[in-house]
């Protein structure tokens, strides 16, 4: 959804079987921003406001399907229920003259994670920037699993980078296309449900419970964000080398991914790594608890971090020395004997009988010349 800041004259949009995909609404669309398999996003504008919004349209050839119509409108309904900063909001919904539903979303500036990561060499982030970005992650997640609601679709694409004009980016969750509605969500029940064992979700970010089309909860997003994390760490996710679809499902289910610390270009501490592993565990009931479990865990795991960094500076912030570096400068330029074991009475002896030793040498010697 990158965007510019400058006005410019609506064009049709790319790849639209009418002048305009939004015609019969109180939107234009303006150009396409992106494509799904369900649906396309437009930059748009409200045609009496002025205003530009990100308008996600159901694509023509799926309209015939009631499930995928039904899962629009559970993600509007979704995201108008959730307040965080770190979900997108949603502004509006309708439908187009050809009864198309459409769901209305701010414009964002900014860049997904994926097209972040393709602009690192190496393609990773530093351990403190990864962590920053997987809490303000875990804050938008926490609120959307005490809504009711499981993302069941985490992975980089669906994260952006919202630029806020002053420096700063912000974590943004997008795409609740496929979100799980608990019984206790404050939205209306889906006509439609998802099939015991229909697989949703992208290969490379599923949970192993989800891969088996099983019943899911908040610990499978715990999962997604272990994936996430581990490839803003290393540049790759779990398993990468695996591209077969049923393979890369078998994987996630029975296979152990290596160690981040192996597969990363730079230092992944063991108490960071151990949180990335348990958010991987095969079991949801081996994973952290919550959202919030997870942020804590990442947090401890930091602060951890930052001691050692600062026990190997001295109180000035200079780097302690090598001991090995130190010691090296004092040593005598030949070697000394050591006794192991021996009392210091007889390395005493051993010392005496030494230069006893060395001074008849020295002279016979004398005498022979």
């Amino acid at each position: 959804m990158r965007t510019s800041t400058d006005l410019e004259p609506p064009r049709p949009a790319a790849g639209a079987a009418s002048p305009d995909p939004l015609a019969g609404s109180k939107y234009r669309a303006r150009r396409e921003l992106a494509r799904g398999g369900w649906g396309i996003v437009y930059e748009a504008v409200h045609v009496d406001l002025g205003r530009r919004f990100a308008v996600k349209v159901l694509r023509a050839e799926v309209t015939h399907d009631r499930l995928v119509v039904e899962r629009m409108r559970v993600e509007a309904q979704a995201l108008a229920q959730l307040q965080s900063r770190h979900i997108v909001e949603a502004c509006d919904f309708g439908h187009t003259h050809d009864g198309r539903p459409f769901l209305v979303m701010p414009l964002l500036s900014g860049r997904t994670l994926v097209e972040e990561l393709r602009e690192r060499r190496p393609r990773c982030m530093a351990p403190e920037e990864a962590v920053n970005l997987v809490q303000q992650l875990l804050s938008g997640l926490g609120a959307a699993h005490r809504a009711g609601l499981v993302h069941r679709d985490v992975k980089l694409e669906n994260l952006f980078l919202c630029d806020e004009g002053d420096g700063h980016r912000v974590l943004k969750i997008l795409d609740f296309g496929v979100v799980k509605v608990l019984p206790f969500a404050r939205v209306e029940p889906p006509g439609i449900c998802t099939s015991e064992g229909a697989v949703v979700g992208t290969p490379h970010f599923i949970p192993p419970e989800q891969a088996m089309g099983r019943d899911v909860g908040p610990p499978a997003d715990i999962y997604g964000v272990g994936v996430v994390l581990y490839e803003l760490l290393t540049g790759y996710p779990p398993f990468h080398g695996v591209t077969e679809f049923t393979s890369l499902l078998r994987a996630h289910v029975a296979e152990d991914p290596v160690l981040p610390s192996k597969n990363a270009p730079q230092p992944i501490e063991p108490a960071l790594e151990d949180v990335v592993m348990r958010a991987l565990a095969k079991r949801p009931q081996d994973r952290y608890a919550s959202a919030e479990e997870l942020s804590l865990a990442l947090e401890q795991a930091m602060q951890l971090l930052r001691r050692v960094g600062a026990s190997a500076a001295q109180p000035d912030g200079a780097p302690r020395p090598a001991v090995e570096t130190a010691c090296s400068a004092q040593r005598p330029s030949a070697p000394v004997a050591r006794v192991r074991g021996a009392s210091p009475l007889v390395a005493l002896l051993v010392v005496m009988v030494g230069v006893v030793v060395s001074a008849l040498v020295a002279i016979a010697l004398l005498r022979g010349t």
